[in-house]
């Protein structure tokens, strides 16, 4: 089966020749080898560039599914319809391997790259792809074909740029955890094995010894509610477009599923040229301009360089795309552990009397949901035109005897969140939250539902108050320990799509013949007659062949906060040198934890922080902690302590405490946004030399 046709065929046969690895792969396709069945799903957390949708002037661009060779002959195109992401899976080899290492820090699981694509097209036969991904190009490897004979499908967003997508979008369908366990699934399944059988046999080295371990310490699944991997995961992803190449001889044309670094290398090593002219395929502002640009990586991670988005039109370079083009990566990082904690039993756990924003994902799975249904009808004289049917969906949240009925409009095949910002009950329970969607067919929730409800555990903070420290106290074979190593989500992003209806009108004309009177006819013999006269009108009309124009209002969220640990004002020996306390033993401190949040957002969007937990080292970080009081508009600090002679905002540390550091870790939270709880955890110390004791000396009176 030919690829390509005519002068590029020509020239795409000599360079394979040249091209031993691209040779052999090709012949591996005609020996009829079937790829590996792929699946996709995904994790963590992206990082893209967003612009405007824009079709280039000289490319072949077509939205729908019907025959274009007549429109577009001698020229390839490509379908706004028609795309795919194709995803890799690494693992770290270490404990303290992270997205700053190299690549060879980690291991690729499975030796061929996913695909995964909408439900909304059928994959076209005999597409041809690569089982590689920009880290192995980089890498050296070469460009070789594959047919793509199955691919998993599945509710993909829409890639920024090329198909209009958004950034929330793509976040959502790639943060959840549990997409991420999918994918390491089907892999396992292509190789004939189980999960745990993929890393069974890999050495890791985890806390300075090296060797195999666990599985269920190496997977990223959750034992009594929380991850358990110990390790590093790595997510690499790049969006894909698939290209229709121009016609050969007998009229075929190829279809080819590449990334923004296949277009390029291919090109670059004279493949195909995508650009223009009589070899050109008049695709190039797709391959080399909005595809490169669609994702990027905002930060080097793995050795992949910042590569910034060029504006919009402007072309990227073959190298350029090669180096840094296309590709989007997210991580779950070691000691997954440590991560936001989630009870086995409740989906969410929130505190009492605490406002809270509870949210779900609304995707358009069939159709847009547009404001009305106008543009189901062009003839503006129509009924269903001039008072059209509302179009939208309602999305009803009910908890604790609060509710929304919140109207989405989505473009299809994207989403967006729906969500209720409520207040808690005062006391610890277990609260009901229900979701029904209503109005708009196509709106569905994010398992394809239209209902759903789920528990929330409301639980009491300041019941676990620390005991009154004893002279008497002992802490035999005590070790100073780290403070936790757990998560933070400092940032949210979100939005909300709206729709306005861009009119484009056009006449519709109906010429009528109409009788508008009698005129006098003199005849040959002077005699008269009276003649029916009639004149053309046109009764025409209006025919509107608008669109809805979506806009998508994007709004974010920082929290930001900051903690300071002093001795108490009663604590009469503390010295200070360069902004640094020690104390003896037995003293009190004091704690000052500052927090706010920074946001475009209107208020009903999200929450300040509203609790601020603190743990001590004496209790292993466990056990017992403080809730601090909210002092300013800002600023939370320890409640009053009952033990305490001067009602001091204290905390005592133990009398037997040994000299060294004395580090109290905070937990801020419960600062709520559509994207979730942002949440800081903090850490501050004073030193401890002696004890409260050795402050005094007893003497005898002096004569």
């Amino acid at each position: 089966m030919e690829m390509v046709s005519g002068e590029q065929a020509t020239n795409f046969n000599k360079i394979i020749k040249r091209k031993s690895q691209f040779l052999r792969g090709l012949a591996f396709l005609m020996l009829g080898v079937e790829p590996v069945k792929k699946r996709l799903i995904s994790i963590l957390f992206i990082i893209i560039f967003l612009s405007t949708v824009n079709i280039h002037a000289e490319d072949n661009a077509d939205s729908g599914n019907g025959n274009t060779n007549n429109a577009l002959k001698g020229k390839g195109f490509y379908r706004g319809s028609e795309y795919m992401y194709k995803v890799s899976i690494y693992v770290g080899l270490s404990d303290d391997t992270d997205m700053y290492d190299n690549i060879s820090s980690f291991k690729k699981i499975g030796d061929q790259s996913t695909y995964i694509k909408p439900s909304t097209f059928t994959l076209p036969k005999t597409v041809y792809g690569t089982p590689n991904n920009k880290i192995d190009y980089i890498q050296g490897v070469n460009l070789s074909p594959i047919t793509i004979n199955e691919v998993i499908t599945g509710n993909v967003p829409l890639i920024p740029i090329t198909n209009g997508g958004n950034i929330d979008s793509v976040k959502l369908y790639f943060g959840d955890t549990r997409t991420l366990i999918g994918i390491i699934d089907d892999i396992a399944e292509k190789m004939g094995t189980t999960r745990e059988g993929l890393v069974r046999n890999i050495q890791f080295t985890i806390n300075g010894k090296t060797g195999l371990y666990p599985p269920q310490e190496i997977l990223p699944v959750k034992t009594n509610g929380k991850y358990q991997n110990k390790v590093a995961w790595l997510i690499v992803y790049e969006p894909v477009i698939i290209t229709y190449t121009k016609p050969n001889s007998s009229g075929y044309r190829q279809p080819i599923a590449f990334t923004a670094t296949e277009y390029a290398l291919s090109q670059k090593q004279g493949y195909f040229n995508w650009f223009w002219g009589e070899t050109g395929q008049y695709v190039a502002g797709m391959t080399h301009s909005d595809l490169p640009n669609s994702i990027v990586l905002e930060e080097s991670w793995v050795g992949i360089p910042v590569t910034k988005p060029l504006k919009d039109g402007v072309y990227w370079s073959d190298e350029r795309i090669i180096k840094g083009g296309g590709i989007g990566m997210r991580m779950l990082e070691a000691n997954g552990v440590d991560v936001v904690p989630n009870d086995t039993t409740y989906d969410y756990t929130y505190r009492v009397n605490t406002d809270v924003i509870t949210s779900v994902v609304i995707e358009a799975a069939n159709g847009d949901i547009t404001p009305d249904t106008r543009h189901k009808q062009v003839d503006t004289r129509k009924s269903a035109y001039t008072n059209p049917s509302d179009g939208k969906a309602y999305v009803t949240i009910k908890a604790n005897g609060q509710s929304t009925k919140m109207p989405v409009v989505i473009p299809d095949g994207d989403s967006q969140y729906a969500f209720l910002k409520w207040r808690t009950p005062s006391k610890p329970c277990e609260v009901t939250v229900n979701i029904s969607l209503s109005g708009n067919s196509s709106a569905r929730l994010k398992d394809g539902g239209r209902s759903t409800s789920f528990k929330v555990k409301i639980e009491d903070l300041s019941e676990n108050i620390p005991p009154d420290p004893r002279p008497t106290d002992t802490m035999s074979n005590f070790k100073i320990p780290q403070p936790p190593n757990e998560a933070d989500k400092k940032t949210a992003q979100w939005g909300i799509y709206s729709a306005v209806w861009d009119s484009d009108y056009n006449w519709h004309e109906n010429w009528k013949r109409r009788f508008v009177g009698y005129s006098t006819k003199t005849n040959a013999d002077g005699s008269t007659t009276r003649v029916r006269k009639y004149k053309w009108f046109d009764e025409g009309w209006w025919e509107d062949f608008g669109h809805w124009n979506y806009t998508y209002t994007r709004y974010s969220a920082s929290i930001n906060a900051g903690m300071n640990l002093k001795p108490d004002t009663h604590n009469p020996t503390a010295k200070e040198s360069y902004g640094k306390y020690t104390i003896a033993s037995g003293y009190g401190v004091d704690v000052e934890v500052n927090t706010g949040i920074t946001t475009n957002a209107p208020l009903s969007h999200y929450t300040t922080t509203q609790n601020v937990v603190t743990y001590f080292p004496e209790f292993n970080y466990n056990t017992y902690w403080r809730l601090l009081e909210k002092t300013g508009s800002k600023t939370f600090e320890f409640k009053e302590n009952i033990y305490s002679t001067f009602n001091s905002r204290t905390h005592f540390t133990p009398l037997p405490y040994p000299d060294g550091q004395y580090e109290v870790y905070a937990k801020i939270i419960d600062c709520w946004t559509p994207d979730g709880m942002l949440r800081v955890n903090l850490s501050d110390k004073v030193s401890i030399e002696g004890n409260v004791f050795t402050d005094w000396h007893i003497a005898p009176d002096l004569p």
